[in-house]
């Protein structure tokens, strides 16, 4: 599976970024692309991208009527897709090592934009075995390997 792995600067003082990591939608299956509120390229022009929470969510989860429950879920699909972010992040950008995924992350070097693309094992609807695993996950563990810088 190809991710999208970005840095982008959105402060100037002090220089603040936001670090994200998306999944192609022609990554992920039709039906789950169908179950995805949001259709959007974010601005990095690389064609329709998912969040990592939309894409590790069962599908059950993506498709049910909302409410308490799958707000609920939401939040801890939402924590487990910010390690796994963390994670993979980290592998592409030295200063978000052992970093959560914030909104803003102030970064005084004030580093250049960027963004590189990644593939990783099929993260498809694995919120449940990547939760009970996720002190133990790695960015290798994940079968993380990058393409090229840009």
């Amino acid at each position: 599976m190809r991710i999208l792995l970005t840095r982008t600067r959105i402060g100037t003082e002090p220089p603040s970024y936001s670090f994200r990591v998306y999944v192609p939608f022609t990554e992920i299956s039709l039906e789950r692309q169908a179950l995805i509120s949001m259709h959007s390229d974010y601005g990095m022009g690389a064609g329709l991208l998912a969040r990592l929470p939309d894409v590790i969510a069962p599908m059950s989860h993506l498709g049910s009527a909302p409410g308490l429950d799958k707000h609920n879920l939401g939040k801890r699909i939402d924590g487990v897709a910010d390690r796994l972010g963390a994670i993979l992040l980290g592998q592409v950008f030295p200063e978000m090592a052992e970093q959560p995924v914030q909104f803003r992350l102030s970064v005084p070097a004030a580093p250049a934009n960027a963004r590189l693309f990644a593939t990783i094992d099929n993260l498809s609807g694995r919120y449940e075995p990547l939760s009970r695993a996720l002190e133990n996950l790695t960015a290798e563990g994940l079968g993380f390997h990058r393409e090229s810088d840009r």
